[in-house]
């Protein structure tokens, strides 16, 4: 059952952010699109022909990912261990599975008619932890961790190393190598976008500014204007649409161990 959520919230990942890529390709082209975020993506989705019932089907698997990640956290099924990179890793899930678990949710939201994000939730977020004792050590350690798990993925895609849980026998052969080439693609623009988000997180602390935080939209923004032109933030975009293929690549291939005997196994 756990198995079957974390595979459809792996595919609802590849649609929000296969929305978010194109819609972004389109606004770079002209052609009508919008730079936008995931929780953007779930407010068009809404507005299309049978947009509830694919939005009812995205907010269970999202919710479902989240708590298998949460577990995935906990239980440790993939062994990443104790060891600096293994916490990393871990850290990693847990966070993944609270941003996601909060998307579901959001969706759940939007479908009983309530208002969603606003889109500066990033900084809400931010303003509301400066509020709470050493509320800007923990934004800047979870900045710096987000920009050290980023920077982890842009090396993983520079240097053409395969996710080892991810099983690529199900996959032709005769387009294997092409898919592999562009989820490693979509996996570096992403970390990209997380160093971004996590660089960002710790200037919001060192300034003691929410306002310098930035989500994906904004992460996506402000990367792409490194360059001058738009021609960076099209392979940006390019590189969102890339991860879509990557995730559901994951969808079907990824290998996803029983957390119910680790779980039994990590608790005392």
């Amino acid at each position: 059952m756990l198995e079957s959520l974390a595979r459809l919230g792996y595919a609802s990942k590849a649609v929000i952010y296969g929305i978010v890529g194109v819609f972004a390709i389109l606004a770079i082209a002209n052609r009508g699109g919008r730079i936008t975020d995931t929780s953007g993506a779930l407010r068009l989705l809404l507005a299309q022909p049978f947009g509830r019932v694919l939005l009812i089907v995205l907010a269970i698997g999202l919710c479902g990912y989240a708590v298998w990640r949460l577990l995935d956290a906990v239980a440790d099924p993939d062994r990443d261990g104790t060891a600096p990179a293994g916490l990393v890793t871990r850290i990693g899930n847990a966070i993944r599975g609270v941003i996601y678990g909060a998307l579901g949710i959001e969706a759940f939201r939007l479908l009983g008619g309530l208002r969603g994000s606003r889109g500066d939730d990033a900084e809400l977020w931010t303003a509301r932890i400066f509020e709470i004792p050493l509320g800007e050590v923990v934004v800047g350690v979870a900045g710096a961790i987000a920009a050290v798990y980023g920077a982890s993925e842009v090396l993983q895609g520079i240097r053409g190393t395969h996710d080892a849980k991810v099983d690529w026998s199900p996959i032709p052969s005769s387009v294997r190598p092409a898919v592999q080439r562009i989820s490693r693609f979509g996996v570096a623009i992403r970390g990209g976008l997380i160093v971004t988000l996590g660089v960002y997180l710790v200037r919001a602390a060192l300034t003691h500014d929410p306002n310098q935080a930035a989500g994906t939209r904004e992460s996506m923004l402000r990367l792409g204007g490194i360059f001058e032109g738009r021609w960076f933030l099209g392979l940006i975009a390019a590189g969102v649409l890339a991860y879509a293929i990557d995730q559901a690549v994951h969808a079907r291939c990824r290998r996803i161990r029983e957390v119910g005997g680790a779980l039994k196994s990590a608790i005392p």
